[in-house]
């Protein structure tokens, strides 16, 4: 729930909030899949992370295979990232697994942590992590994304199960969501049509809850720029793949390759100076700072954190 001061922030901009989430099993010294089940480990993990690194936010929710694995997909987290083993198909009681899913396993977990955070750090802005309907349907049905964008009735139930979700992560205290598609096919008009039914639903739900929903895509298509626009008003532009026509633009939100963490000082200044970062947080245009994908497990742990205060400070000091 945005407080006054959680409105403000926003509306400033310039967040600086990497994706950090599973990384906690670390801190508590537990398996991620025994960690991500347990409310209180992660609820107070998170906690701890955030008290240390002080950034703009913290991911409340970051496990893109929650839905899937809710829906019946086996997971293994023994390495990092975590992967699907087995696809769990489209249930014949999707439609009423989707009505109590917020009653449901790990859902339920991730709204209780969401709650309790919101208690916990009352003025720090949370950031929920979700998949789109595209990789939802893709994982579920063990489809390429491209199977999954001309499958509209499949297409439909996955959208119907990220919308409820988001409204749960609404009514639970959710301040951002970034929906989250691994990869996109080419666009065609067709598909658009068929994409933006799904998503005018989720926009929508988040924008009610004012959750500034935005899209980020695991593998970004630059022919597919223009295409997106059609679909969302607010994406997550990787580093390096800004198009020309969105420079300009007045509210940007960009991802750094995680690997830019565990550089020095040195570089990861020139890098930001380089891909014209500090100019766009300068102009008061960067909404929105991430990285490209969930922070390892296995990272380099001082590493980790002399990157997040390098890249915290840099951000902070324009």
């Amino acid at each position: 729930m945005l407080t006054r001061e959680k409105r403000q922030r926003i509306r400033e901009g310039g967040l600086f909030i990497p994706w950090v989430f599973s990384f906690g099993a670390e801190l508590e010294g537990l398996p991620v899949s025994e960690f991500l089940e347990d409310p209180t480990k992660l609820s107070n993990s998170l906690r701890t992370i955030h008290n240390f690194f002080q950034c703009d936010g913290v991911v409340s929710q970051g496990d893109p295979l929650l839905l899937a694995e809710v829906f019946g997909c086996s997971v293994s987290r023994d390495r990092s990232p975590p992967c699907l083993t087995h696809t769990g198909g489209f249930q014949d009681d999707m439609e009423t697994l989707t009505e109590r899913l917020s009653q449901t396993g790990r859902v339920a977990t991730a709204l209780d942590v969401t709650r309790r955070l919101s208690i916990l750090l009352p003025n720090t802005l949370l950031l929920n992590i979700i998949p789109g309907p595209v990789t939802l349907t893709a994982q579920l049905a063990g489809m390429t994304a491209e199977e999954a964008c001309q499958d509209p009735e499949l297409l439909g139930k996955s959208a119907r199960a990220v919308v409820t979700f988001t409204k749960a992560l609404g009514d639970a205290g959710a301040d951002m969501l970034v929906v989250h598609e691994n990869i996109l096919p080419q666009l065609d008009n067709e598909v658009v049509k068929r994409l933006r039914r799904c998503y005018a639903p989720l926009w929508n739900t988040a924008k009610f809850y004012d959750l500034s929903p935005l899209l980020m895509l695991g593998q970004w298509h630059p022919e597919n720029t223009d295409q997106l626009g059609k679909i969302v008003d607010e994406i997550i532009f990787p580093v390096g793949s800004l198009p020309d026509n969105k420079r300009n633009t007045k509210r940007l939100s960009l991802s750094l390759p995680v690997s830019l963490l565990e550089k020095d000082p040195k570089e990861i200044q020139n890098f930001l100076e380089q891909q014209e970062i500090l100019n766009i947080a300068r102009e008061s245009r960067l909404f929105l700072l991430s990285t490209d994908v969930e922070i390892p497990s296995d990272i380099h742990k001082e590493s980790l954190i002399r990157g997040i205060q390098t890249i915290k400070d840099i951000i902070n000091e324009v």
